[in-house]
């Protein structure tokens, strides 16, 4: 059995039954191997339940995953130190900027070419 499915950003997915998706890890693996990357989604109740997708795609998305962990942890600790610093603890942005060697006045765009304390060379 076959079904589409509604995705609440308006695209639809197409959902096979559980026994027809077993039978057809095979050729999805194929599939995958020949570089497609159209996941394979499966459920009995006529919405997804499941998903099969690449291993190249399983990864992209664990780094995506973990860099995501990583932004908010650091969201989190400048709530966090926001919150609880005093007014009198602040530093102005301009001693920030000769501390870690930046020059305000350049007119750098952040390209990587920019040497160290973001002059070019």
């Amino acid at each position: 059995m076959e079904s589409l499915y509604d995705l609440p950003s308006g695209d639809q997915v197409r959902v096979i039954d559980t026994t027809t998706a077993g039978r057809s890890l095979g050729l999805v693996l194929q599939v995958f191997r020949e570089g497609g990357t159209e996941p394979l989604f499966f459920g009995d109740q006529l919405r997804p339940e499941g998903v099969v997708i690449s291993f190249d795609q399983w990864a992209e998305y664990e780094a995506l995953k973990q860099e995501a962990a990583f932004e908010k942890r650091v969201v989190d600790t400048t709530r966090q130190r926001l919150a609880s610093a005093a007014p009198e603890d602040y530093v102005p942005f301009e001693d920030m900027a000769r501390e870690y060697g930046w020059d305000l006045d350049d007119d750098d765009d952040g390209r990587s070419d920019s040497g160290p304390g973001g002059h070019r060379p």
